[in-house]
């Protein structure tokens, strides 16, 4: 496997900030581990020993309902941080799933909390990490409670994953992720046919077009405007 450089490494978010030196001791002591999908990083209440930061490709982090379901909490993509157990001995509470053919850092546990300890850009990065991943925790909980219609909550889901995941067409911002409609339930928390339904109603107003199991928003600021009226 081709060897990582450390303006490869610079060019992911997690990185910018950490000193070439530090980046180097990591790539020195770590290695690139690939999965395809849907192959499985690691399970709830699994002991992880690993600190996994994405390379490339996407994962999902997801749980189990007491129904049974899957609830996708995210999607992930290259220079976020996977696991947020670092400090924790405890098992992990979510499974991690590749979504895509995906390439990951890992790095033991022991030694990156040793390099937090002497480097504290990065314990700044991983702080910024954590910050993130409770935003966007608590916009989830906001549009998963309350009277929101599920077309509003299809429509805020598509259009975040549009920002982050989005690229430029003809047709508009298709989402750079292969979304079936199973998965955009499990994303919702919702049965797969209430969502296939309101992806037909966002359809009909021409906010979405769904082909080859790809989303693509024509008009997204319409799509933003739907969502929070």
């Amino acid at each position: 496997m081709k060897e990582i450089s450390i303006n490869e490494m610079k060019k992911l978010d997690f990185f910018q900030e950490i000193p070439c030196s530090m980046i180097q001791t990591i790539l020195n002591q770590s290695m690139v581990v690939s999965y395809e999908k849907p192959e499985v990083i690691f399970h709830a209440k699994d002991n992880v020993n690993f600190v996994y930061i994405i390379i490339s490709g996407k994962a999902s982090i997801y749980n189990i309902t007491k129904h049974g379901n899957r609830k996708i909490i995210f999607i992930l993509g290259k220079g976020n941080l996977i696991n947020h157990n670092i400090l924790s001995e405890k098992p992990v509470s979510v499974f991690c799933e590749a979504v895509c053919p995906l390439k990951l850092l890992q790095i033991r546990k022991k030694d990156f909390l040793k390099w937090m300890d002497q480097e504290p850009a990065l314990m700044h990065a991983v702080m910024r990490s954590y910050e993130r991943y409770l935003w966007r925790m608590s916009h989830q909980l906001k549009n998963t409670t309350g009277n929101m219609y599920l077309e509003r909550k299809i429509a805020a889901k598509l259009w975040k994953l549009g920002r982050d995941f989005g690229v430029e067409t003809e047709d508009g911002i298709k989402i750079d992720v292969e979304l079936t409609m199973n998965l955009l339930a499990d994303l919702l928390g919702a049965p797969r046919e209430n969502v296939s339904r309101a992806c037909k109603n966002l359809s009909s107003r021409e906010l979405l077009i769904y082909k080859n199991r790809h989303f693509i928003l024509p008009m997204p600021d319409e799509l933003a405007a739907f969502y929070k009226s």
